[in-house]
């Protein structure tokens, strides 16, 4: 029988957008692990590990080589939309007087895992070498296994944050700036990884005038210009104007992905820039359509690319000790400077158990390393697995740090009682 290819993409559409959602409603899921957890297990389920094993013929028909095509690009569209609505989420006059703490914990919880990761992957390196890609040598593993570990992901910990209701309180805010600043460090650390690995310094030089000239721009030009556009009142967001947002959306994300920033990180960057009357207008018109329609093809997509092999001891130790060094290094490493920065237990230790969050950002660079050789399919597979098992421990990690930090009721960053 022949289907065509729109009979199959509306089937594909049919089971990402509902099936994890029904899973994740079902028997308690949303209590224990965030959507995009279920988005991305249910895509390694749909992918060669499994689906490909029980059915090879249907798995082939649905989701096997080309047929993935279309959906590459709905992905593509849809974390762009939503690193932009976590933008827009966040209020910049949160952070006046907290400029300290912010720049404490986003560098401290990118440095310190990273570091710490990098001396795990000597040792996995030398222990595992079927981890490491064609062109890695051990030093370059080790870099890119470090700079994995210090993943922070941001359009990620923008939805447990929604999720736990936690998006528009100011330790929310304080944790999306600090995995902004977080992920623009990553990307030029990255992007000098890569430049090592090439041979090539202009690289690093074009993120370094990227990453200063983006924000310039937005925050010295756009957002002023918008601001006296639409004065205080809540404007009226006709069509005209809402294109007008997607350009400025699209450009800033092609702008930031050309000079090797990547594209999430300027999505997020164009959602700052929206004065907040107008982002609330944004976010009444496309944010459930967003969240709910267009981005589970993302993380979806993310699982499919995944192949877990049950009797593979040096995939599960990988994964094992890499989950341990990212939990330990991000709570500590994000913590004890919130603590130093003067913010009270309460808040240090929740914003600690927040900043392990990984899951896109990471499946990302980890694609970036797996297509530059420096790691393997086996080293991509169990760094995924790290991803999901992180992503999926961050709300009960901030639960338990609520527990047991409660007795902490003076915090100027506010008590939140938004958890679900």
């Amino acid at each position: 029988m022949h289907l065509s290819p729109a009979f199959v993409f509306l089937i594909q559409a049919l089971l990402l957008i509902v099936g994890p959602f029904a899973l994740w409603r079902a028997a308690g899921v949303r209590r224990v692990a965030p959507m995009v957890v279920v988005q991305i297990l249910f895509g390694i389920a749909l992918g060669p590990s499994l689906l490909g094993r029980m059915a090879p013929e249907v798995w082939g028909t649905l989701f096997g080589g080309a047929v993935l095509a279309p959906l590459t690009g709905l992905g593509w569209l849809a974390v762009v939309f939503f690193a932009f609505l976590t933008g827009l989420h966040l209020d910049v006059a949160d952070m006046r007087g907290r400029g300290r703490a912010v720049g404490a914990v986003a560098v401290s919880s990118m440095v310190i895992p990273t570091l710490a990761g990098a001396g795990t992957g000597l040792w996995v390196a030398d222990a595992f070498p079927a981890m490491a890609g064609p062109a890695a040598t051990p030093a370059l593993f080790a870099a890119g296994f470090g700079v994995c570990l210090g993943v922070t992901a941001l359009p990620v910990l923008g939805a447990i944050l929604r999720e736990m209701g936690l998006t528009s309180t100011r330790l929310g805010a304080l944790a999306l700036a600090c995995a902004a600043v977080n992920d623009a460090l990553l990307w030029v650390a990255l992007a000098a990884l890569l430049g090592a690995a090439t041979g090539g310094g202009e690289a690093v030089l074009l993120t370094l005038a990227g990453g200063a000239a983006i924000p310039a721009v937005l925050w010295g030009v756009v957002r002023p210009w918008l601001a006296a556009r639409i004065g205080s009142q809540p404007p009226m967001l006709d069509d005209a104007h809402l294109i007008g947002i997607c350009a400025l959306l699209l450009l800033t994300a092609a702008v930031s992905e050309a000079v090797g920033l990547h594209y999430i990180l300027g999505a997020f960057l164009a959602g700052t820039a929206i004065p907040k009357p107008l982002a609330a207008a944004v976010l009444a018109r496309v944010e459930s359509v967003t969240t709910l329609v267009l981005l589970p093809f993302f993380f979806t997509l993310t699982g499919l690319k995944v192949t877990v092999t049950a009797d593979s001891p040096a995939l599960w130790a990988v994964f094992l000790v890499a989950t341990a060094v990212t939990i330990v290094t991000k709570l500590l490493g994000s913590a004890v400077p919130a603590r130093l920065a003067g913010i009270p237990p309460y808040d240090a230790w929740r914003l600690g158990a927040l900043m392990p969050c990984k899951g896109l950002m990471e499946v990302v660079v980890l694609t970036v390393l797996l297509e530059a050789g420096i790691l393997s399919g086996a080293g991509f597979s169990a760094l995924v697995l790290m991803a999901v098992a992180v992503t999926a421990l961050t709300q009960p990690m901030t639960r338990l740090a609520a527990r047991l930090a409660h007795g902490d009721t003076k915090t100027p960053l506010g008590r939140t009682a938004g958890f679900r």
